[in-house]
């Protein structure tokens, strides 16, 4: 009887990957015994109230607006796909600028969460909107911590 290597190699692998897998699934989560609580926050309210809101919108309409007069300009004498293809780049712009802008917030806001959470003994949070009955509220002392109104 002869055993292929190929086969002996693949068992091997798969062993060792279940066993990591095992290992790192009984450190992340709690052991029998143990508790966990859940909490929330209205991340929609956190960020309408994180300082730099209005200035981030700010910026974007103004952007928005120079892409629009862009638009206007540079589509006098195109074709219909040429003016489309140019329309798609913009919007593209705008997309991205928005991320850059607003992005830098949602990261904010989230490490507010996380170090709101360890403060909290909460292990693990929800938005709101997912959240019919019970949990911790966490939104109150997150807008705090990001500086918010």
């Amino acid at each position: 009887m002869r055993i292929d290597a190929r086969k002996v190699i693949i068992a091997a692998g798969v062993v060792v990957i279940l066993a990591v897998g095992a290992w790192l699934f009984w450190q992340k989560t709690p052991a029998f015994g143990q508790s966990f609580s859940i909490g929330f926050v209205e991340m929609q309210r956190a960020l309408e109230s994180h300082p730099r809101k209005a200035s981030s919108e700010r910026a974007l309409q103004e952007f928005f607006q120079a892409k629009q007069r862009e638009f206007q300009d540079r589509s006098k004498g195109m074709t219909a796909f040429q003016r489309q293809e140019l329309d798609r780049q913009l919007q593209q712009q705008i997309l991205d600028k928005r991320n850059e802008l607003l992005g830098g917030l949602d990261k904010e806001i989230r490490a507010a969460v996380e170090a709101t959470a360890k403060q909290a003994g909460v292990s693990v949070v929800l938005d709101r909107s997912v959240v019919l009955y019970g949990g911790t509220d966490l939104t109150e002392a997150v807008i705090r911590k990001v500086g918010g109104k």
